[in-house]
């Protein structure tokens, strides 16, 4: 055996800590003047190219795999897979995730040929990833969670935590927060123990896009707030960028608006530099601070810019997020109809990508731009937020239900009358219910007068008062007004 050799194979192992740190201290570049067809050679290229970017390094992750990249078909078959599988984290970091769920699954088929656990669990985790990045998220989970029990069966924890924190970023995307919350802090759990400061960073970002949801923003912003110093000694631009902007949306959320603005500035600055495809939230986000802080023009300006990039990069969620918003705009300002019209977009956007809290939280926007002109649709959404929402400590959506609520309310009664199960889950109930409402009605219509308003119904004052004691048997026995004697 001889001793480079020795050295890839120590290397490969620390990969199995995430003890990426040592790795890079005992690399070295003598790889660069080796044959670039020997097996070890390849195999440090690789490690090389990983190291780059991890770091977000993305041209010098292309130079260490630059013979490979075109003629992947001179690659001895021992290593041809784990060569797909990181041309393949390639394509993912330049943002191409196509080529990148084509060459995984490609890395995946020869690993099953050549019954290599290690490289096929790591294909299938990728697969996922850039499903993810494609926002077909419930493929992604399927994937995931299939790399899940691979590396659990592997006896591979740290890969197992990355794993996690994956899933739990997909759940997080497709509303099942608590869910998501429970996988990620479990990854973290795990990868506490290895050495790996970058997925811990990773993990901690979207621990606090759950947090926010739940409505615990200080947590969050502590969380992210340890994640940016990460990003910023490793020098990664991309996460530096994405952990600003999750900063500043938690800092609206804490109705810090002035700070939030300079992190919003500080992100599109570094969104633009790092040309990153999330360009178009951090243009939702600034609209969101303009919009607390009632500043209209801003607010509009920003939205259309963010549905213009998310538009340019074909970024269904964004797309949602940027209408979403807006639709809020057009709600502050009572334009409803528009408000409707955009908000419905935005929930047809949700629904195909799956996205099941976002559809909650436009259809409880849509209750409040309806309700004026139908307010039986109004009803019927908000019902189904409602009837969704049950226990979930979901609090910010829980505010917008209630706003939707209050909107509905207060309404002209005479306007309409509807019964929701939740609320009303017995038939005898929602007799109960009808005919109070009938007597609410035509005691306004008789301007307080009781007998007058007993007149309108045709009952008898015995039988409101019995109304207004609610008994059921009495109440679905209405007597009729006895006819006056001649």
């Amino acid at each position: 055996m001889s001793h480079n050799y020795t050295d890839i194979a120590s290397m490969e192992e620390l990969r199995e800590s995430g003890d990426y740190e040592k790795i890079a201290s005992l690399l070295g570049d003598s790889w660069q003047g080796s044959s670039q067809s020997e097996s070890d050679t390849v195999r440090r290229r690789l490690i090389a190219a990983e190291l780059a970017g991890r770091n977000g390094r993305i041209d010098e992750m292309e130079t260490a795999l630059s013979p490979y990249l075109e003629n992947v078909d001179s690659v001895p078959f021992a290593v041809a897979g784990r060569v797909l599988l990181t041309t393949a984290l390639y394509h993912y970091r330049r943002n191409e995730p196509s080529e990148a769920l084509r060459l995984a699954t490609l890395a995946e088929a020869i690993a099953t040929v050549r019954d290599d656990e290690f490289t096929k669990g790591e294909a299938v985790q990728l697969q996922g990833q850039a499903l993810w990045s494609l926002e077909r998220w419930e493929e992604a989970a399927r994937c995931l969670e299939l790399a899940v029990d691979t590396y659990a069966g592997g006896g591979r924890s740290y890969w197992l935590g990355v794993a996690y924190l994956c899933l739990g970023a997909v759940r997080n995307r497709m509303g099942a927060v608590e869910e998501a919350r429970t996988t990620l802090e479990r990854g973290i759990k795990i990868l506490l123990k290895s050495h790996d400061d970058y997925n811990l960073a990773v993990g901690r970002v979207n621990v606090a896009v759950a947090l926010n949801i739940i409505g615990e923003h200080e947590t969050a912003h502590k969380y992210l707030l340890f994640a940016h110093e990460t990003f910023e000694q490793l020098g990664h631009e991309q996460y530096t960028y994405l952990t600003l902007n999750s900063i500043a949306a938690t800092l609206v959320w804490l109705k810090d608006y002035d700070r939030a603005e300079t992190y919003v500035t500080r992100a599109i600055e570094m969104g633009a530099k790092a040309r990153s495809t999330q360009i178009a939230s951090t243009y939702e986000i600034k609209a969101r601070v303009h919009l607390a802080r009632r500043e209209w023009e801003n607010a509009h300006r920003a939205l259309v810019t963010a549905l213009e990039i998310a538009e340019q990069a074909n970024s269904q969620s964004q797309k949602a997020d940027a209408r979403r918003t807006l639709g809020k705009y057009y709600i502050s300002q009572e334009r409803d109809e528009e408000a409707a019209a955009v908000l419905w977009e935005a929930l047809e956007i949700a629904h195909d990508l799956r996205a099941s809290l976002l559809e909650l939280e436009i259809k409880a926007l849509l209750a409040q731009a309806v309700c004026a002109r139908n307010p039986a649709e109004a009803c019927r959404l908000l019902s189904d937020v409602e009837t969704s929402l049950g226990t979930r400590p979901l609090v910010e959506l829980k505010r917008e239900t209630q706003a939707a609520r209050r909107r509905i309310n207060a309404l002209d009664q005479e306007q309409y009358f509807i019964l929701t199960d939740a609320k009303i889950p017995l038939l005898a109930d929602a007799k109960i219910s009808l005919l109070k409402w009938l007597w609410a009605r035509a005691l306004h219509k008789a301007r307080g007068n009781a007998r007058e308003a007993a007149s309108i119904l045709d009952v008898t004052p015995t039988y409101i008062r019995k109304l207004t004691k609610v008994i059921p048997r009495d109440l679905l026995r209405p007597g009729k007004k006895r006819s006056k004697r001649k």
